[in-house]
């Protein structure tokens, strides 16, 4: 065997030269040598985000789309890792993504009996290597389209929609149709409060409990490597789907209300002093109220509060009165939960930073019904919930400006989010797994992944046109009964979100009768008790339409409300 191997080998020539090695050790060696012919590695390009995870070691991997051609630069803190990567940089780099997933890899392996000389571990870490790989060909392809930039990558924040009418979604949602009360099909009216989920989300997460599942980022066997490459593509996909800069901003969390939590705690206790201002609205849920109300109670900051006028909208003539250089943060929802009133928050983002405060903004009800693009939006924090955009209960986001998430202290400690651990202290992980301690809740972060491709294969602003176009009949149908009183804005202003009441009937009543007629609404103050307060209600009736609902949903839940309303009049 040569003692010198020049760079830019093919996969055929690395295939003769591990042949004619006759032992375990020469084929080791060998593989040192060739991993010494990778081009240097930027250092810039050593980043959280172009990690390949369920290495035993450190790789980064770095593809680039040129055409319809995909290559990549990688390399590794290991001389032997680098062996391996040149092998994998032999067969995929400048293929196109059908070719690169059709390659038969492993069979090369067997007759290089590489798996003969290299250990489990090792053998792991190239597995998961392979999966990234594989993804990120097969993004390409989903990324494919006329619209592809002319600089080498792909088009950013590409959304593929349908018509602008979506047809019947029924078939793909399975307990829409349930047979319920008196032989009808339910009625699912609450997708506000949690969305119904795709046989491809639910068939997601049964595929991961029976194929692949293992503890993530820790394990070093295959379950554990295929786990965490799906975990990290969900964390992708999910950078893609809201224009994030880069995954790294991208924290997994139980939900909205944890994400907000999060940035109340990290960011306001290393942040806020006495005499310090919170700037919040009275349409405000209470995940995104009663963290704010903690920090004041624990710095002594004041919270003050943006007025809703009486026409459902935030009273914006007011907001200049109210920053000030004393506010140090606004929280703000962008789609009311209870009026479905959609906020100018760009506009609020914009006078906030004028003053020099930073912006939160409670995404839990925009971002299922429409796209949203974080660097236009300009807000340094964003928090939202996977159960009311089709995927699972128990995971959230919290995206973040990276210099802000950089200068947090993490909040909760534990494993994973720590680079080291000494009796004398500890430092942090970086971005993202800083603020992620413990076993994260991997299969509903996995899950996200198809949830957001089912969202994006539809397109967010097919999805609002559809909700607001169900809603609009809704308000021309009901808005004329006497008796009957609607809260909020016309449909074109709002989601779909209809609330309501009916003169001497209690919500909990007039939930009770539609529930008897197979139609699922929510009753209650829908955990904005402020903004009730503001109404001069203690509940309400509330009915959320979303992409599964149709013209059907709609007369069958009107037809309910009028005979509730005729029997009182």
């Amino acid at each position: 065997m040569s003692t010198e191997v020049r760079k830019g080998l093919s996969l055929e020539e690395i295939r003769e030269e591990l042949l004619e090695c006759d032992s375990a050790e020469e084929r080791l060696s060998y593989l040192i040598e060739v991993g010494a012919t990778l081009p240097a590695f930027p250092s810039e390009y050593c980043t959280e985000s172009n990690r390949v995870l369920g290495c035993q070691s450190m790789v980064w991997l770095v593809p680039r789309l040129d055409a319809d051609r995909v290559t990549f630069i990688a390399s590794s803190d290991a001389p032997m890792v680098r062996g391996l990567i040149a092998i994998l940089i032999a067969a995929y780099s400048g293929k196109s993504p059908t070719e690169i997933l059709n390659f038969p890899i492993e069979a090369f392996f067997d007759e290089i009996k590489l798996k003969s000389f290299i250990t489990p571990m090792r053998s792991n870490g190239l597995h998961s290597m392979i999966l990234r790989v594989k993804e990120i060909a097969r993004e390409s392809q989903r990324r494919a389209s006329p619209e592809k930039q002319s600089t080498g990558s792909p088009a950013v924040n590409h959304r593929p929609t349908i018509s602008r009418k979506i047809p019947s979604l029924l078939d793909d949602f399975p307990i829409l149709k349930q047979q319920r009360a008196g032989g009808q099909r339910l009625v699912y009216l609450d997708s506000a409060a949690s969305s119904q989920r795709p046989r491809q989300v639910i068939d997601a997460m049964s595929q991961v409990y029976r194929e692949y599942y293992g503890n993530v980022h820790r394990s070093g066997h295959e379950l554990a490597a295929e786990s965490t490459s799906a975990m990290e593509a969900a964390r992708h996909a999910l950078a893609r789907f809201i224009n994030s800069p880069d995954s790294e901003s991208i924290i997994f969390t139980n939900g909205t209300t944890s994400a907000i939590n999060i940035v109340a705690r990290a960011w306001g206790d290393a942040n806020i002093s006495a005499g310090d201002e919170i700037l919040l609205t009275e349409m405000e849920h209470h995940s995104n109220i009663v963290p704010w109300q903690q920090l004041a109670q624990r710095t002594g900051a004041i919270i003050q509060w943006l007025p809703i006028s009486d026409d459902y909208r935030l009273a914006l003539d007011q907001l200049p009165r109210l920053l000030s250089a004393r506010t140090k943060i606004v929280a703000v929802t962008a789609v009311s939960n209870v009026l479905g009133t959609m906020n100018p928050v760009r506009e609020i983002v914009d006078m906030a930073h004028a003053v020099g405060s930073l912006v939160l903004v409670d995404a839990a009800q925009s971002i299922p019904h429409g796209a949203c693009d974080v660097q236009s939006l300009d807000a340094d924090f964003v928090a939202f919930s996977g159960h009311k955009m089709l995927g699972p209960t128990g995971i959230g986001v919290l995206y973040g400006k990276k210099a802000h998430l950089q200068a947090m202290p993490p909040f909760l400690g534990g494993g994973n989010m720590i680079q080291s651990v000494s009796f004398n202290g500890f430092e942090p992980a970086d971005l993202p797994h800083r603020f992620e301690a413990g076993t994260p809740p991997i299969i509903e972060a996995i899950a996200m992944r198809p949830a957001i491709e089912y969202l994006e294969s539809i397109g967010g602003e097919n999805i609002l046109a559809h909700e607001q176009e169900l809603v609009g009949q809704v308000h021309q149908q009901l808005s004329n009964i006497k008796g009957l009183n609607i809260f909020g804005p016309d449909a074109e202003a709002k989601s779909g979100i209809f609330t309501f009441t009916i003169d001497h009937l209690h919500p909990d009543e007039i939930g009770r009768r539609l529930d008897a007629q197979g139609i699922a609404i929510r009753v209650g103050h829908h955990c904005a008790m402020p903004l009730h307060q503001r109404l001069g209600l203690s509940s309400s009736c509330r009915a959320s339409f979303y992409l599964y609902n149709t013209l059907d949903d709609v007369s069958r839940f009107c037809n309910a409300v009028e005979r509730m309303t005729a029997s009182k009049n």
